[in-house]
Parts: structure tokens; sequence; C-alpha cells
């Protein structure tokens, strides 16, 4: 699964989208923009994030996966 993620200059993950597609080209596509000093990256979410439930424990969890990248 393609995930988004917007990070701040302190590598701290502030938000998250799951990329859907649906296979329509005229559908188009969108998705969060950063702001000001913030980060876009989109990144095959490893299969053990997948179940994670709570929005804290996955920016925690992704902020770690991140930095070691």
């Amino acid at each position: 699964m393609e995930l988004t993620v917007i990070t701040g200059q302190d590598g701290k993950v502030i938000g998250t989208a799951g990329l859907v597609r649906n296979g329509d080209p005229a559908a188009g596509s969108g998705g969060p923009i950063a702001g000001p000093g913030q980060s876009v990256r989109v990144i095959d979410l490893p299969s053990e994030f997948e179940s994670i439930k709570d929005p804290e424990e996955l920016h925690r969890r992704l902020e770690s996966f991140l930095a070691s990248q």
C-alpha cells in the first residue's frame, strides 16, 4: 500500500494519506500538499504498519521508519 507522508523540518509526521487508484485517468489525482518547511514523501507502507489503527502510534512508528531510510 502506498502512503503519502507529510513531515516537518524536525522529522515529525504531520499527516498521512492513503493513495487510491481507481484506474480512470479522467478522474484526475490529488493529495496533500506540504506547507512551508514541510516535506512530502510517498512510501510503500511496510506490511506490519497496515494493521495499526491509532494515528498517534502510526505517526510514531513512521518517524522511526523514515529516520532509518
